[in-house]
């Protein structure tokens, strides 16, 4: 009998297929070291191996390792090894590969997912062309039991021209990854933890905030006049002259001097009733920009939605299609939906005469919009992960429901000879908008006017006002432009953006460049290079394109690349003293956060990857000390009562704001932190930081003493003075959103256990 052999991208996906395909009726086993998923459907015995994403990375031979000595125009041309990244699992699928097997690939239907599959069946021994008719794929979009039974009863092929697109995507992005970072990093003597990070689409993406942040810099305002005339008609409204900016001040004023005082007469006036469309379903880009609106960073976003893919609760996060596919029973997740806790809203969209969904720009066949498949259990999702639900919930019954509608008034009102345009809105119909409260539409006052008629005006001004840079980009706009130029792909936009954040290049959203990301701009169009262009990454993705349509080959693709990359790294080598320079001397630059009491100088933060530093600017001062890197530092207008350096305030999200001197070994540090004796040898009990930015209690006699106690991560936190009974710790008191409770920091301690019996003893009474 022939055993059918299923590969799942992870192991929860793993564990959901089994369970629908088996009727619950699975069972663990292990081979070679590895557990595996055993199971009957029908007459077929199956097992299905559970993989952790890529099995085999690639990577250039050993002898390439090393930085400083090896010919960067060797490296390009390099061959690439393909290094197995477990070995249990490459004797698990060789050992199943041997067996009279069949295998089917049910990895995420994508690029990538359908390069990780292949890499899955090549270590089962079934190379390309040869295995016959062993191999088949399961297509699905969602992990629910419909869907996993109708994949696996129509099988596909497993399409080698899409797992060839992302395996020349793979190498390229390693050839560049490795040569540019290794030219820069070697250049400019920053390596180690220190490296500077050089990629095929971050590159011009920073290009992108470099260049809107010159834009902002050099940008030079320009003043001008608008004048505004207040009328009234059972309520206030404003005209505003027609000319909006004037930049002639003795234009305005004569204009102003003409006017004031004076009433209206109505010109002319129109009333409209306008649809408010509803919005087009989620794609990748439009959920992760909706995501970073609500306070989830792109990153955060995308690793949320795969969770909950992975748990059934939603369909694939990585699509480009804006359209719901006939197949899709909208009705039937509706209806799911209302044993949720969206009952109410679910029910008026299921109250409709029918359900007409928007339509986007994009019909893919791969994969659907994302939308909810199943509600989850009780308080299953909390915090951010409920709000990724939520929205994507909220947005799909958004794309179900009726438009809404407003009543626009518009007129044109004389004023001494003198045009000026009133408009006001109202809705009429709210629609979708009562169903997604993360769109606002704002309204205004207007009455109702006729064309001849009085307008009694009450406040005339000239107001002066300033021509505006244009705006930084945040993360919404920042995916939206990303995807306009084909720089990245729907999967790794939100990457690019959290690799330029890790690598000290940008901070902050909207996002900002830092000295270190300006100067390696400058230094790239120092010599005009076009990596910093986007052209050059859109054509390598057209050519991703072209390896899933079969018009060229993905060695093709790669190859082309390398000479390309040839020519970049000729150039970077013929100017390489100028790029240093420029690199060099603008890493050395930091923010300015105050002033040196002693020499009158620029005190300024200078930020690694991981490690930031408050430094004076004159050479030699003894203003020169770490600070966490993981916070907002502010120098403080006094100075340490205890050696008269400046004090600094450090500010961390969620948490009380931390008052200290800027030198981390002074006394007054030590005497203020304290919230009580260590248990263990009588030490001070600070809060500290991880790197992560999680705080900690631990003794300050560290590396002699590791006691350590963990902390609420948000609110205010400070000593009772009391010592607890029963482990010696100090009771502390949390305060936040105005509710305070004591507690011991060991967790487990008995302090904890009778507070939280007396509070339930308390709620039984009452």
């Amino acid at each position: 009998m022939t055993l059918k052999v299923i590969v799942a991208e992870k192991a929860d996906a793993g564990r959901r297929i089994a369970y629908f395909l088996s009727d619950g009726k699975q069972k663990a086993k292990k081979s070679k070291g590895l557990s595996y998923i055993e199971f009957k459907r029908g007459d077929d015995d199956y097992a299905l191996i559970s993989l952790s994403g890529h099995v085999v990375e690639l990577d250039f031979p050993k002898e390439m390792n090393d930085w400083s000595g090896v010919d960067l125009n060797e490296l390009i041309h390099a061959t690439i090894n393909k290094n197995l990244k477990n070995r249990t699992v490459g004797n698990t699928l060789l050992d199943f590969g041997t067996k009279d097997s069949e295998f089917i690939v049910a990895t995420d239907y994508d690029r990538e997912g359908e390069l990780i599959g292949t890499e899955a069946l090549e270590l089962a021994g079934f190379h390309r062309d040869q295995a016959g008719g062993r191999i088949r794929r399961a297509k699905f979009s969602t992990l629910t039991r419909e869907e996993i039974e109708t994949a696996f009863s129509n099988l596909i092929d497993v399409d080698y021209d899409l797992a060839d697109s992302a395996g020349a995507r793979e190498e390229v992005d390693l050839i560049w990854g490795a040569v540019l970072t290794r030219f820069f990093s070697v250049s400019t003597k920053r390596l180690g933890k220190d490296f500077l990070s050089v990629g095929r689409v971050q590159t011009p993406t920073l290009a992108l905030i470099v260049e809107r942040e010159n834009e902002i810099t050099g940008f030079k305002q320009e003043t001008f006049w608008k004048i505004i005339v207040t009328f009234n008609k059972g309520g206030h409204f404003q005209g505003v002259y027609e000319k909006t900016q004037m930049f002639d001040k003795k234009e305005a004023e004569a204009v102003f001097s003409a006017v004031n005082g004076k009433p209206g007469i109505t010109k002319t006036f129109e009333r409209s009733v306008q649809r408010i469309p509803k919005p087009a379903p989620f794609n990748t880009t439009e959920f992760l920009r909706e995501a970073s609106r609500i306070g989830v960073n792109p990153a955060r976003a995308m690793s949320i939605a795969e969770n909950l893919y992975v748990k059934g609760y939603i369909s694939y996060p990585r699509t480009d299609n804006t359209v719901y596919q006939r197949s899709i029973s909208l009705t039937g997740v509706l209806k799911k939906l209302q044993r949720g806790e969206f009952k109410e809203d679910v029910e008026k969209v299921l109250a409709q005469d029918s359900i007409r969904p928007s339509r986007g720009r994009t019909e893919a066949t791969d994969h659907p919009p994302i939308y909810p498949v199943a509600v989850p259990k009780g308080a299953d999702l909390k915090g951010d992960f409920h709000k990724v639900y939520e929205l994507v919930v909220r947005r799909f019954l958004a794309t179900l429901y009726r438009d809404g509608q407003k009543e626009v008034r518009k007129a044109t009102i004389l004023v001494s000879g003198y045009n000026f345009i009133s408009e006001g809105s109202k809705i009429i119909d709210e629609g979708w908008l009562s169903l997604y409260p993360y769109r606002k539409v704002s309204e205004s006052y207007h009455p109702d006017l006729v064309e001849g008629e009085n307008v009694k005006a009450v406040k005339w001004e000239m107001l002066e006002d300033h021509t505006k840079p244009p705006p930084r980009y945040d993360a919404a706009s920042l995916l939206k432009l990303m995807e306009s130029l084909r720089l990245g792909t729907k999967s790794t936009r939100h990457d690019i953006i959290q690799k330029l954040q890790d690598r000290g290049f940008i901070q902050g959203n909207p996002v900002r460049p830092t000295h270190l990301g300006i100067g390696f701009i400058q230094a790239i169009n120092l010599i005009n290079s076009p990596i910093s262009k986007p052209e050059m990454t859109a054509r390598l993705e057209e050519d991703m394109d072209r390896i899933t349509k079969k018009e060229i080959s993905k060695q093709a693709v790669v190859n082309e690349s390398r000479e390309m990359l040839s020519n970049v790294l000729r150039d970077f080598v013929a100017n390489r003293k100028k790029i240093v320079e420029v690199i060099n001397s603008s890493a050395r630059k930091g923010d300015t956060v105050g002033t040196c009491p002693e020499h009158h100088t620029d005190l300024i933060i200078l930020k690694a990857r991981d490690s930031a530093k408050i430094k004076c600017t004159t050479e030699g001062c003894k203003i020169d000390f770490y600070v966490p890197y993981n916070a907002l530092i502010k120098v403080e207008d006094k100075n340490c009562p205890e050696c008269s350096l400046p004090m600094i305030r450090i500010i961390r999200k969620g948490q009380a704001p931390e008052t200290r001197c800027m030198n981390p070994a002074c006394t007054y540090n030590t005497k203020n932190a304290s919230l009580g004796a260590c248990p263990v040898d009588g030490g001070d009990l600070a809060i500290r930081q991880s790197r992560s930015g999680k705080r900690f209690l631990a003794c300050t006699n560290y590396p002699k003493c590791t006691q350590t106690y963990p902390l609420p991560q948000m609110g205010f936190i400070s000593s009772t003075g009391e010592k607890c009974q029963y482990c010696g710790a100090p009771i502390l008191v949390s305060a936040r959103k105005g509710y305070r409770w004591k507690f011991c920091p060991k967790i487990d301690c008995e302090y904890n256990k009778k507070k939280k019996e007396s509070r339930n003893e308390e709620k039984v009474k009452s």
